[in-house]
């Protein structure tokens, strides 16, 4: 019986087996053939669209960076503008009195400056002043 059974059962799977070998090869051909069709009307694979899109995900992702970083300057900008303004307020809301003693130091430290720089100048000029008579009698 069972000697049989196997010739019966191999009548009745193989046309079964080759029926679905048959399918999948056309599924499989199918396949291909609708892959092809869109490569051509996108001009580009399936590998190919994927390091694109990685590589615009690369450059999303440095371009937020650098907008952070610039967020971030441009806060520490606001921050400075922020304690100028303080600080200006503070100036403005100086009596005459307190107005005129900064004026007045302001002067003094100004005109200390003027001195120091004026003596600084004249050394200086006197130094090229000699450096010039020197190259003279050198040259000559």
């Amino acid at each position: 019986m069972i000697p049989n059974l196997l010739p019966e059962l191999l009548k009745t799977m193989v046309p079964t087996i080759l029926a679905g070998g048959v399918f999948i090869i056309a599924v499989e051909y199918l396949k291909l053939r609708i892959e092809r069709k869109i490569r051509e009307r996108r001009g580009e694979t399936t590998s190919e669209r994927i390091e694109k899109f990685s590589h615009a995900l690369t450059d999303a992702t440095n371009l937020i960076g650098s907008i952070e970083r610039e967020l971030k300057e441009r806060h520490q900008l606001v921050e400075k503008l922020r304690q100028d303004c303080v600080r200006y307020d503070q100036l403005a809301k100086l009596k005459s009195t307190e107005v005129d003693a900064v004026v007045q130091s302001l002067r003094g430290e100004l005109r200390q400056e003027g001195k120091k720089a004026f003596w600084q100048s004249a050394g200086l000029n006197f130094l090229f002043f000699l450096a010039g008579i020197v190259v003279t009698k050198y040259v000559a």
